[in-house]
């Protein structure tokens, strides 16, 4: 059986549609009527990227990432938004190749660093962005939900 290249590369406004399911699965079927045009602002817009793995014609892996000018940091951070894998496809190195496709599109922007904010009972990813050289850091998150 012939093994299909997996290739990394940035989502388009058509890809919605095959990042659906993936999609669905990442945010446990909670998509709002909207989601498509917030999809969309994050394809379209100068500070956020969406990254696609695929696999034929198949979307096996994507990670949303976004830029923002950071004061502690004393100028630009990108941050991972999600990153979700197809389950089939999981511990194969995809996330991986979108963390590094991610990663290096952060240093052709000139960011400082680049976060990701993991549950900390997700034990899996934990180690996930501790094998890609992330370190934890002791900060709280706040949120003022205006839902």
């Amino acid at each position: 059986m012939a093994t299909r290249k997996t290739v990394v590369r940035k989502a388009r406004v058509g890809d919605y549609s095959r990042c659906l399911p993936l999609l669905t699965s990442l945010y446990h079927g909670d998509i709002w009527a909207d989601f498509k045009n917030t999809f969309e602002s994050f394809i379209t817009g100068d500070s956020s990227v969406v990254l696609l793995a695929q696999s034929g014609d198949g979307v096996i892996g994507i990670l949303i990432g976004s830029y923002q000018m950071d004061i502690d940091w004393e100028g630009k951070t990108a941050r991972i938004d999600a990153i979700v894998v197809d389950e089939k496809h999981r511990r194969t190195g995809i996330g991986k190749q979108l963390a590094h496709y991610f990663i290096t599109l952060a240093e052709e922007q000139r960011c400082k660093a680049v976060k990701s904010r993991v549950n900390r009972k997700n034990e899996e990813a934990r180690k996930f962005h501790e094998s890609l050289g992330f370190a934890r850091v002791d900060t709280y998150e706040y949120v003022l939900d205006f839902s």
